[in-house]
């Protein structure tokens, strides 16, 4: 039984092609354990007002990683990346509101 990953049955999917290299899979765990490490690196050091942006930078970076290589996003189709694409819409406005909030917060002056 063929499996095809197009609608026109044009394309068959070859699930062995599609297994990682080990070396390109250890080294994308070092960087996002990297950022971990940033992440905590950037929490003790009181670095003041940007630490917040500085983490949400790291978290994007992480977040951008683990969808391209582990989630397979860079051999993925078209409505694979609309779905990611989507995701990344939702996430960006989870970012906006807290950091809207940040931003704002002593305007008032009350």
């Amino acid at each position: 039984m063929a499996f095809y990953f197009d609608h026109k049955h044009q394309k068959l999917d070859n699930p062995a092609a599609s297994v990682d290299n080990p070396g390109a899979i250890i080294a994308v765990w070092v960087a996002i354990f990297v950022g971990v490490i940033a992440t905590i690196g950037v929490s003790l050091s009181h670095i003041g007002d940007s630490a917040l942006i500085v983490h949400m930078l790291i978290s994007a970076v992480q977040v951008g990683l683990v969808g391209y290589y582990w989630m397979h996003l860079n051999k993925a189709d078209s409505l694979t990346w609309l779905t990611a694409g989507s995701a990344l819409f939702i996430m960006l406005i989870l970012f906006a509101m807290p950091l809207s909030d940040y931003l704002t917060r002593f305007l008032g002056g009350l």
